[in-house]
């Protein structure tokens, strides 16, 4: 199994690698990865590239939030109940997708990443934007500390 691919943003994935790569889906967490936690507003540069990303392959929102008023080239699954996202599952079934043509983009070990690596996507974790975020999310990235150390004492 491959390993997770660490990149500081967004703006750091090499899209056009990816699609060469014959990479069709991009699957994003939205707080904290595309957003500040709750927010609403992408910023331009993150709105740039899914722009352009729409142009060439499918852009998926999968976000365990509540719906917003978002205006992005994307589909959105909100309240996706990651990491077991039975929301997320339909949608690849009925569109026939290849989970091995997806990648997930995401902030966090224990929705992201796992849901990522559950369903056999390619993974790519971000740092998130903000330090701000859900009661639940902060006793995760606790836990998430304690993996990532274990990690690279061990190799």
């Amino acid at each position: 199994m491959k390993k997770v691919e660490r990149v500081n943003r967004v703006e750091d994935v090499n899209f056009e690698a990816l699609i060469k790569e014959g990479y069709e889906y991009f699957l994003f967490d939205f707080d904290n990865t595309l957003a500040p936690w709750r927010e609403e507003n992408v910023d331009e540069s993150k709105r740039k590239i899914l722009e352009n990303l729409s142009k060439k392959a499918h852009v998926v929102i999968v976000s365990n939030g509540t719906p917003r008023r978002v205006e992005l080239p994307a589909t959105f699954i909100w309240r996706a109940g990651k990491p077991f996202s039975f929301k997320l599952w339909k949608f690849l079934r009925r569109k026939k997708v290849n989970p091995k043509r997806c990648v997930m983009i995401g902030d966090q070990i224990f929705t992201d990443v796992l849901m990522g690596k559950l369903f056999g996507f390619r993974v790519i974790k971000v740092k998130p934007l903000s330090s701000k975020e859900f009661f639940g999310t902060k006793i995760l990235r606790f836990f998430e500390r304690i993996v990532e150390g274990q990690k690279d004492e061990n190799g």
